[in-house]
């Protein structure tokens, strides 16, 4: 018998904080006779309320509200290192954190009259997303994972195949970590429209390429919620959300970050929330295309880039720059690292000693999205200043997906978001020599690091299931110095989601994190 040790946070890990600009609704206001909450997605539908297949930003606001994990993250805020009990009260783990132990909430019920949650349900659901017939997307995520054992109908034993001691982020209730009913599986009720969770709410109706409806769950286990119903109404046109939500008959959109539709809501009196974790946009050096081989000429575009200028292009309250490989927010994540600031004599110090005084012309393949190609064009005036002519060739944007990984573009802009929020899935997916987009196993290293030069695979074999999480934490800090001392990419900015709500609505926390509003138990409509 192992001997099982409970485990404590990582590290401590300060996220990107959400930017409000205005306080928390003060407690004592008047609630609203009816609790009904009317939000307008940017959407014209949902595909599937399945939270094992839902990959749609339509769907995920709705899935939260219903479905819940073993842990969950804090409130309107998603940091995996901060989780709280969810279905689950309390874990452990094997001194080698390959054994997971977890002690379940007792007395939860699942909607709609499906009976208890037990160990079942998480036995079930954890082989559901593992079953390569099923397909889920989410499958790779818990890939780890050898099986699943009942030690007693609410106690549930987790062995992987090697440590994890971020494990419990994979269990948050977020994609691969919701918990489904077992029982709802037997009675084969489809959960593509028929969702059945132990969420604060529960399904009421849906009218396609109109709205999805849920009801309060008033037997949920935190407490009756205070809103009623939800209703979640498709506006795909912005102008439509905004007029709604300025004519009341909705209290949230979600919005365009842009800064002048931020400055007219806040202007108006709404709420504007801005949230991250989020996309962060890189500029990839491919190491396989003159001149971009020669370190120089990579430090010289690095400090040809004004992130402040960036920034103050996309909206001075969008984004914020980015340094280091792995973004902020992530487990792992460190500033100290080889920084190279802005600096057009340096640059073209740099280039001359390459053999470029004049500078030289790239042609590279951009996407005609409107997150990509207007960032590009100023990065493409910025280098312009030390004489590096970069020549667009804008194409659609599946086409340009298609095109960089074909290995045509000397550099690679890309935006991205990878969840669960650690060292590794970020590592392995862009700077791994197999992830090489010239090798079989390819995924996202548009660079070629590790074939050209040495890379940082042998600081990713050590932190790969290192049981140590410490030491895993700090290979990954390593990693990411060698990748800024090899100048392989140009980490620019992170670009926060953006949404609107009224000041009747009133979240019962701070939106922090997600795409959309999470709505809590706590949450409630204010009279006007």
């Amino acid at each position: 018998m192992f001997k099982l040790k409970i485990v404590s946070t990582l590290c401590s890990l300060v996220l990107l904080a959400g930017v409000t600009q205005y306080p928390l609704v003060a407690q004592a206001q008047t609630l609203a006779k009816e609790q009904v909450l009317r939000f307008g997605l940017a959407f014209n539908d949902i595909a599937t309320l399945d939270p094992h297949v839902a990959v749609g930003s339509s769907e995920t606001p709705i899935v939260m509200n219903i479905y819940q994990g073993l842990v969950e993250f804090p409130s309107g805020d998603m940091n995996g290192d901060k989780v709280v009990a969810g279905l689950a009260e309390k874990w452990s783990a094997s001194p080698d954190a390959k054994q997971w132990t977890f002690e379940l909430r007792k007395g939860v019920k699942w909607h709609k009259g499906m009976g208890d949650f037990t160990s079942a349900d998480v036995k079930y659901s954890i082989e559901r997303v593992l079953d390569e017939k099923f397909g889920s997307p989410f499958r790779g995520s818990l890939s780890n994972i050898e099986q699943v054992d009942i030690l007693g109908p609410y106690t549930v034993l987790v062995k992987l195949k090697q440590p994890d001691p971020t494990f419990t982020h994979l269990m948050a209730g977020y994609q691969a970590g919701y918990i489904m009913s077992s029982a709802a599986a037997q009675q084969k009720l489809d959960p593509k429209l028929n969702p059945i969770g132990t969420g604060p709410f529960e399904m009421g109706g849906y009218k396609p390429r109109e709205s999805v409806t849920l009801v309060r769950n008033d037997a949920f286990w935190r407490g009756k919620p205070i809103v009623e119903r939800i209703v979640y109404q498709f506006m795909p046109e912005a102008s439509t959300r905004e007029l709604a939500l300025r004519s009341n008959e909705v209290q949230a959109i979600g919005i365009q970050a842009k800064q002048d539709i931020v400055d007219r809501l806040r202007k108006g009196g709404f709420f504007v929330d801005l949230t991250s974790p989020a996309n962060t946009f890189v500029v990839y050096f491919n190491l396989n295309q003159k001149p971009l081989e020669d370190i120089r000429v990579r430090k010289a575009l690095s400090h040809a880039t004004d992130r402040n200028n960036l920034i103050a292009f996309l909206g001075k309250d969008l984004a914020s720059p980015e340094y280091s490989a792995l973004p902020a927010g992530y487990t792992g994540h460190t500033t100290d690292i080889e920084k190279y600031p802005f600096d057009l004599k340096r640059a073209k110090e740099l280039l001359t000693q390459a053999g470029f005084p004049n500078g030289f012309k790239m042609t590279v393949n951009m996407s005609n999205s409107n997150i990509y190609l207007p960032p590009i064009q100023v990065i493409q005036e910025q280098w312009k200043k030390i004489g590096v002519v970069i020549e667009l060739k804008v194409v659609d944007h599946p086409t340009y997906h298609r095109l960089i990984r074909q290995d045509v573009n000397p550099i690679v802009f890309y935006g991205a978001f990878r969840f669960p929020m650690t060292g590794q899935i970020y590592f392995d997916q862009f700077y791994a020599a197999s992830s090489s987009i010239s090798k079989p196993t390819a995924i996202a290293n548009f660079t070629h690091y590790g074939e050209n030069i040495s890379g940082v695979d042998d600081l990713l074999a050590k932190a790969t299931y290192n049981p140590n999480g410490k030491e895993q934490i700090s290979l990954w800090q390593e990693a990411q110095k060698k990748i800024a001392r090899d100048v392989i990419a140009i980490p620019l900015y992170t670009q926060y989601y953006a949404m609107a709500r009224s000041k009747s609505l009133d979240l019962g926390h701070e939106q922090k994190s997600f795409i959309f509003y999470q709505i809590t138990e706590a949450t409630r409509v204010l009279a006007p």
